[in-house]
């Protein structure tokens, strides 16, 4: 893994948490307690970060670039997001090797998988590593690649051809759209190229997307829905897009009817 990849994600988890220690960190990034204490050494250079024995505490709430409260008319955004990953949880069971790929929705469900036993999660999200590599039992592996700073996510050639390396008995894809021709599309080809490649790799495969989210599309077109054999969304998703995902034999979950079509 390259120094800037190693500085983002020490980034993110301070961010998230406010403090580190380096045995953990030196764990996640498969690199030497010593390679881990010189990026932290990096940081403190920059102000970012105050290190003490054994680890490092984030410099205030401004070098941490912590968010505005985004207001009230977030919340159903929020809201909805919360509810397919609680749906998306109930899929999910002790000994599952899963991959996340990156988004708002799959760092929910990494929080919840705090409630099973022994999950193995494969993600490209900096986030989803971070939140199950802190909780006891369950163990993350990172994919190596490029950085993008908004999404905290790797992308690129390096992420492509480490999943290849991988199987796992299920995968959830979160898209940024469902179009009227029920074709999945996402906000960047980086991320189109590597939920490609990681579909590949997965038994069973998933896509959660919001309800306001059916009917757009976003910039680049990842394929039809049939690449999927269920779907994950809010109990306010059209009718119509009901009627013609059963046609498909594709399954849909939401959280009042945890089962609808399919076989």
């Amino acid at each position: 893994m390259f120094a800037v990849e190693r500085i983002n994600i020490l980034k993110s988890y301070l961010r998230e948490r406010g403090k580190l220690d380096v045995h953990s960190m030196s764990e996640l990034l498969s690199v030497s307690e010593v390679t881990v204490r010189r990026d932290l050494e990096k940081l403190e250079s920059e102000g970012f970060l105050t290190r003490m024995h054994g680890g490092a505490i984030i410099k205030g709430d401004d070098e941490a670039g912590a968010a505005p409260d985004p207001g009230p008319e977030f919340a159903k955004e929020e809201e909805d997001r919360e509810e397919i990953a609680r749906v998306a949880f109930l899929m999910v069971e002790d000994d599952d090797v899963l991959m996340l790929t990156n988004g708002p929705i799959a760092f929910r469900l990494a929080r919840k998988l705090a409630g099973r036993a022994n999950v193995t999660v494969l993600t490209n999200d900096i986030q989803v590593a971070l939140e199950v590599a802190g909780q006891a039992g369950n163990h993350a592996v990172l994919l190596g690649g490029s950085p993008d700073p908004e999404s905290r996510a790797l992308f690129g050639s390096l992420a492509q051809a480490n999943v290849q390396a991988f199987f796992v008995n299920k995968i959830f894809v979160e898209v940024d759209g469902i179009g009227e021709q029920l074709q999945l599309t996402v906000s960047s080809q980086e991320k189109a190229a590597l939920i490609k490649e990681a579909l590949a790799c997965a038994e069973d495969k998933i896509v959660l997307c919001e309800a306001s989210r059916f009917a757009r599309n976003a910039f680049f077109r990842l394929g039809p829905l049939s690449l999927a054999r269920k779907v994950v969304t809010n109990t306010s998703v059209p009718e119509a897009f009901k009627a013609r995902i059963f046609a498909m034999d594709i399954q849909l979950f939401t959280s009042v009817n945890a089962f609808e079509g399919g076989d």
